[in-house]
């Protein structure tokens, strides 16, 4: 069949138009591959090849978009593609391609990844460490590179997350605070140890002086509302909720 019109499609595409009017979709190393500029024409075997190995180019395509964005995962990219309908047999044929040319490299990844959430998140190791398992990375690997998450990196931000906490929540009694804020660092993936040894180092206010003010707070608020004993149980109320004990 011969070959009438080359038309230049985008990513490297070619659309050829053949002399029964039929046209097909061609990569451009194909065209090369297969002499196609040369004999400027095509038999029925070399066509039913183009278009298997055009899956290819079209998937690699895919993957190539998809990971400009940023570094991913060898998992990440294999869902990707699998939500994309791209056949299996195909998917692994991408990605062998992709990791030969360093484009799916998991322990860059894995690097990338770790040094991105210490600079531009609060998240503590385990947290990380729970996303890149997520992302398919092996332990074999997070191990050995998690440790770039220090532990001088993981103190600098344990302190920065309770300073701000106390700093927020200065109405809150003592034992209230520390559960919140240990709760909140271990929820976000920070040594639990470390947490409550750095909580305990610093140095907070009184509980009395805290439900002083705090009473007297809720007094002057409350008692435009109620007044004698309704009064003392509804202020009462309210200091227990925010963990206030004894107070008088």
């Amino acid at each position: 069949m011969k070959i009438i019109k080359y038309t230049k499609k985008k990513d490297g595409m070619y659309s050829l138009l053949l002399e029964d009017n039929d046209l097909i979709l061609v990569h451009e190393d194909l065209i090369l591959k297969y002499g196609l500029l040369l004999h400027k024409d095509i038999d029925e075997d070399i066509r039913e090849k183009i278009e298997e190995e055009n899956l290819n180019y079209t998937a690699k395509t895919v993957a190539l978009k998809y990971i400009t964005t940023r570094f991913r995962s060898e998992k990440e990219l294999k869902d990707y593609l699998d939500k994309k309908g791209v056949n299996k047999d195909i998917i692994d044929i991408v990605i062998k391609d992709l990791k030969k040319d360093n484009y799916i490299n998991d322990e860059i990844y894995t690097e990338m990844f770790i040094h991105d959430k210490i600079n531009l998140t609060m998240d503590g190791p385990y947290k990380v460490r729970k996303e890149l398992e997520k992302a398919g990375i092996k332990d074999s690997i997070i191990n050995d590179k998690i440790d770039i998450y220090t532990k001088e990196i993981q103190i600098e931000k344990i302190n920065k997350i309770i300073d701000k906490q106390l700093k927020t929540n200065h109405n809150k009694s003592n034992y209230m605070l520390k559960n919140k804020i240990l709760n909140y660092l271990n929820n976000n993936g920070y040594d639990s140890s470390l947490s409550i040894s750095i909580f305990d180092s610093k140095n907070l206010s009184s509980d009395k002086d805290i439900a002083k003010k705090e009473y007297d707070k809720l007094y002057k608020k409350l008692s435009n509302k109620y007044s004698g004993s309704e009064l003392e149980f509804k202020i009462k109320q309210k200091m227990y909720q925010k963990g206030f004990g004894s107070f008088e």
